[in-house]
């Protein structure tokens, strides 16, 4: 057909990260090609992997996924931090980083995530924007496959595969941190596994076999996917089990794990007000904060904040309209872009907003939503100051420091650790001798501020009276 476009090439400034060979698509002729056009700070974009991975184990003989990164933030263009997430995100296809969005340019791309389709014979065939489009995918992937097996092109040769693997340690990619009395509770992310950790750093206990997956058992026999969020009460410890759209129930006295809410399926649940928790899916729950017998939810996927009745056992929609944004307002007249962390202090719940880089406050008695340092889709910054003058980068973790009435937030972009003292409503930076890499959880414990250095893999212990920061040795 005249109209029929093809993709040559792709541009030789692409900078492949996770393989040591530059991916060409003549050497993919016979084979189905999708080029998934993703950003590391996108929770939409991480979705999406999941959706990848089933048409990879699909079409393991047919077809080709080629991730294309191209980032929101400036300091996201850094090859180093693209093969952080590349491993955190466990992709095992070759991944480019397109620091001068050549290729989005080149196809006309407008969002993240964003599927292109190439055919075995080179021909553009498809744009899909957004995610939850595995189906359409699927079907046409298919008809791609049969039609280059009719004409003889197929080919069946392996997929190029990728991986330039984390060195293993003792943890990997740790992520939100809650302290009991005695113990530190470590989200041991990469690892699918939840730590109890004595101050010293020996593991008392884990939760999670270490192998991806969901059921409820007890102890190590218990299946996780990237736990992320964590709360603590005085006989549970609670948990954002993000890879499985799940929240889970850890039984301290016995180790028995259960699951609370959440299907395993991601999706936004089809109600506001949820009399059966369990049987209805969630998008991406990242954190949780727990006062009284609520449980608070952020709910990235959906860009929304739920709360869960631990009494009656229902989950319903406390704020956000589930729209991509940053607006003030009351319940469902509020927008978020991404909540990643939540604390309770007083009567209120302080959320970051990771993708509009910002502080809200939400009001318990009636939902009231509030900016206390602003922000925007995608923008970014690392200004000290006064609330509405300050500003931070993709903010993914923070703490409620009651004795000093002061928010701990880990501004993970920046590679800082930040200090708003709400007495002044003023952000501060605190300086640290130590090279932070992607910080991503904060709690205050024992007289010291206990950071997840995550990109690092370890635990970091700052003394509030000494000023001495240390890595805390993690043993068995």
């Amino acid at each position: 057909m005249s109209g029929d476009i093809y993709l040559q090439e792709l541009p030789a400034e692409l900078e492949w990260v996770n393989t040591d060979e530059a991916i060409s698509l003549s050497q993919l002729r016979g084979k189905a090609v999708l080029l998934n056009f993703f950003a590391g700070s996108s929770i939409a974009c991480e979705q999406q992997v999941q959706d990848l991975r089933l048409l990879e184990t699909k079409f393991h003989d047919g077809l080709v996924v080629l991730g294309i990164h191209t980032a929101k933030h400036p300091v996201e263009a850094d090859s180093k931090l693209l093969l952080k997430t590349c491993n955190r995100w466990n992709l095992r296809h070759p991944v480019a980083n397109d620091r001068e969005w050549l290729l989005w340019r080149q196809l006309g791309i407008e969002t993240w995530p964003t599927a292109v389709l190439i055919d075995c014979e080179g021909r553009l065939v498809g744009i899909y924007p957004g995610e939850g489009r595995r189906a359409e995918l699927e079907s046409r992937i298919q008809e791609i496959l049969d039609q280059a097996a009719e004409k003889e092109l197929r080919s069946y040769d392996p997929a190029p595969t990728a991986r330039k693997p984390e060195s293993r340690g003792a943890l990997r990619f740790p992520t939100r941190l809650v302290a009991s009395g005695a113990h530190l509770y470590v989200a041991d992310s990469g690892y699918n596994r939840v730590l109890e950790v004595g101050f010293d750093g020996r593991i008392n206990r884990q939760f999670g076999s270490g192998n991806p997956g969901h059921w409820d058992a007890k102890g190590t026999e218990a299946g996780f996917r990237c736990p992320i969020g964590l709360a603590l009460t005085k006989d549970f410890l609670m948990v954002a089990d993000t890879g499985n759209h799940a929240i889970r129930r850890v039984r301290l006295m016995s180790g028995d794990v259960d699951t609370i809410a959440g299907n395993g399926l991601c999706g936004r649940p089809s109600a506001a007000d949820i009399s059966a928790p369990r049987a209805t899916p969630l998008a991406s729950p990242v954190d949780i904060a727990l006062q009284n017998d609520r449980l608070y939810i952020a709910m990235a996927g959906s860009h929304q904040i739920w709360q869960l009745d631990l009494g009656r056992g229902s989950l319903s929609l406390l704020v956000g309209n589930g729209r991509e944004d940053a607006v003030d307002g009351t319940g469902t007249f509020s927008s978020f872009a991404q909540p990643t962390a939540l604390t309770v202090l007083a009567e209120n719940l302080y959320a970051l907003d990771a993708a509009s880089s910002s502080l809200r406050k939400i009001r318990l008695e009636d939902g009231r939503v509030s900016t206390l340092v602003p922000g925007g889709l995608y923008s970014d910054g690392v200004t000290d100051g006064l609330g509405m003058a300050a500003r931070m980068c993709h903010p993914t973790a923070i703490h409620a420091d009651t004795a000093r009435n002061v928010l701990w937030i880990a501004d993970t972009l920046n590679n800082k650790l930040r200090a708003y003292g709400l007495a002044k409503n003023e952000l501060k930076t605190l300086n640290i001798n130590y090279s932070l890499q992607s910080p991503s959880g904060v709690c205050v414990a024992q007289g010291a501020v206990w950071i997840a250095n995550t990109h690092a893999h370890e635990i970091l212990k700052l003394d509030l009276k000494t000023g001495r920061l240390a890595r805390l040795a993690i043993s068995t």
